[in-house]
Formats: C-alpha cells, structure tokens, sequence
C-alpha cells in the first residue's frame, strides 16, 4: 500500500475543499494505506471555534482525529495565528515556533504529497 500526507491549507470557510481532503484521507485509511494529515497555514484557524464550523466539516475532522490521521499542526502558523491554545485544547501540542511538517522528509519517507 502507499502511504499520503494530506497538507491542508485552506481555510475552514470553504467547508467543502476542508472537509473532502480529511474523507479522503480516511477513505485511504480504510483500504490500507498510511495516511498522515497535517494543518498548515489558513487551516489551523479550524481549531478556533470548531463547534462554529458547518456539520459536514467537524464530522469529517472528528473521523480522521479519532483514527488517529492528524499527524500535526504547524507550530508557526498556530502561533502566529493566534490558534496555539485552541489547538492544545484538541490535544495536540504546540513545541515553539517551527514551521511543519517537513515536506522534503516525507518524500524520503515514500510520501505522496496531496496540497489543499
């Protein structure tokens, strides 16, 4: 099976182009394959008020968090967004100011990149 990273860098104002990339991801999780999500940029604002978001879009979130597809959110961007403590409140943690995910070793990992 092959393996996939989503970078998701859309806001969560278009719901659909959020929500299709995290169904998917599970979708490609369900047949097999490695799959690893990660928020950058626009996309961490999703953690700021993601009660707020339309139905769809936390439903596909929630299916992807509980199969443990969300491999990361950038450090920098949650930071600098200002999303760094709504992002901890999901359980995820916030380590500095780096920028992730590191794209050149996920291609030596043997992962296809998909940009959203």
């Amino acid at each position: 099976m092959a393996k996939h990273a989503f970078l998701l860098l859309t806001s969560p104002e278009t719901p659909g182009k959020f929500a299709n990339p995290l169904t998917y991801a599970r979708q490609l999780d369900e047949a097999g394959h490695q799959v690893a999500v990660y928020f950058d940029g626009a996309a961490t604002y999703w953690f700021d008020g993601i009660e707020d978001h339309p139905e769809p879009a936390v439903r596909a979130y929630e299916d992807a968090k509980e199969l443990g597809l969300i491999a990361g959110v950038c450090d920098h961007c949650a930071t600098f967004k200002g999303v760094a403590d709504a992002v901890e409140a999901e359980g995820f943690e916030i380590q500095g100011t780096e920028h992730a995910p590191d794209v050149a070793g996920l291609v030596d990992d043997g992962y296809e990149l998909h940009i959203v």
